[in-house]
């Protein structure tokens, strides 16, 4: 994964501009509902669908993209997507951004790697201004929702 110069593997879609407003208070339901909307989309490549909201929730940005993401992350690799995050964050006035983690597989080796991924951008977010703000893990049989924000008891919405 290379995020510096030209080759950033940040692609917006336009399709997503107008995803609902995930206020403080949002229940499970609603963030179910908002991680649905943010990859509708038949889930069948491995992708990380990505949107950045401002302060209250609403988005800032188009939602985006980032493909070939290695499957278990080295330090440099976290390191490298929360610059991404920050960049793309700071230049939308961006105070949180949330992730849907897509892979085509629900074994255990897919587990590890991102509850890996979620613990480190979880680690490095927390101490500035843009925060992580929601990350879920879909699979094609739903969603869960790794590590510190739910032990993978989340929703589950079929495809």
């Amino acid at each position: 994964m290379r995020v510096r110069g030209g080759s950033r593997p940040f692609d917006p879609d336009p399709d997503l501009l107008r995803l609902p407003v995930l206020g403080p208070d949002a229940d499970d339901r609603a963030l179910l509902d908002h991680a649905t909307e943010l990859c509708a989309e038949r889930c069948d490549r491995e992708v990380v669908h990505l949107a950045f909201l401002d302060g209250a929730g609403r988005q800032v940005a188009p939602a985006g993209r980032l493909h070939n993401v290695p499957r278990l992350p080295r330090r440099r690799d976290v390191d490298e997507l929360v610059d991404l995050f920050r960049h793309q964050g700071l230049r939308a006035r961006a105070r949180q951004v949330v992730c849907v983690w897509q892979t085509v597989d629900d074994d255990e080796l897919d587990r590890v790697a991102v509850d890996a991924w979620v613990t480190g951008l979880t680690r490095s977010l927390g101490a500035g201004p843009l925060r992580l703000r929601a990350f879920w893990h879909r699979t094609p049989s739903g969603f869960t929702v790794p590590g510190r924000f739910g032990d993978r008891a989340g929703g589950a919405a079929g495809d």
